[in-house]
């Protein structure tokens, strides 16, 4: 492919954006939605297919997968409970009482049911300096979530674990105290992005993605 050349002098554009890429980021996305933390392991379609790295994390929003890497340091600062089923459209399920809950909740353990449930933190990821939400919906994710929930408002290392049984091998997420320091988000900020998390629609109903992994 040819090198690309500016066809415009930068004498005229001023050189740099006048706006910063975070104002072109809240311009240019699809939703109000939270972007979500996730590990991408060998059952995910982005690694099957070679565009994203094994057992990475990645931070996601309107279908663009940012690479964090084998580990990513977190602020966790809340969580809520939620069931997601995943089908011709992925709908999200905020409240235990809900009869929608109970029934994702139950159709879970079936096989290949695309349905999850499990505590959702909200994280403060330093290193994007973004809020997002990081779902323990599997059975592996849900057992480690106590050790996240035993770090609420402190500083967090989101690792990968490898777990084996007779038949399977999979990776899963682990979570470890974070010493290394960084920046905490503007409490105003802050402030903004619980009152968000804290108070969903009772049902989500969203378009199909590569919403999670599968459940294990």
């Amino acid at each position: 492919m040819p090198e690309e050349h500016a066809l415009i002098p930068a004498e005229v554009t001023g050189g740099l954006a006048k706006y910063s890429d975070d104002i072109f980021a809240s311009t240019t996305k699809s939703g109000d939605y939270l972007p979500r933390l996730q590990l991408l392991t060998s059952a995910s379609e982005k690694c099957k297919s070679g565009e994203f790295p094994i057992n990475h994390y990645a931070v996601i929003r309107d279908q663009i997968f940012d690479d964090l890497g084998e580990a990513v340091d977190i602020l966790v600062v809340t969580w809520r409970p939620k069931a997601l089923e995943i089908g011709d459209e992925v709908i999200s399920v905020f409240k235990p009482e809900h009869p929608e809950f109970k029934r994702i909740q139950d159709k879970s353990g079936e096989q290949d049911s695309g349905c999850m449930y499990g505590p959702e933190f909200l994280v403060y990821i330093p290193a994007k300096k973004v809020f997002a939400t990081f779902f323990c919906g599997s059975k592996s994710s849900r057992r480690e979530a106590p050790a996240i929930k035993a770090l609420l408002t402190k500083a967090a290392t989101l690792k990968s674990k490898k777990i084996e049984t007779k038949r399977y091998t999979w990776f899963a997420p682990a979570v470890v105290g974070c010493s290394t320091p960084f920046e905490t988000p503007n409490i105003e900020d802050l402030k903004k992005a619980v009152e968000k998390f804290n108070n969903p629609p009772e049902t989500v109903i969203e378009t199909v993605d590569e919403t999670t992994e599968r459940a294990r």
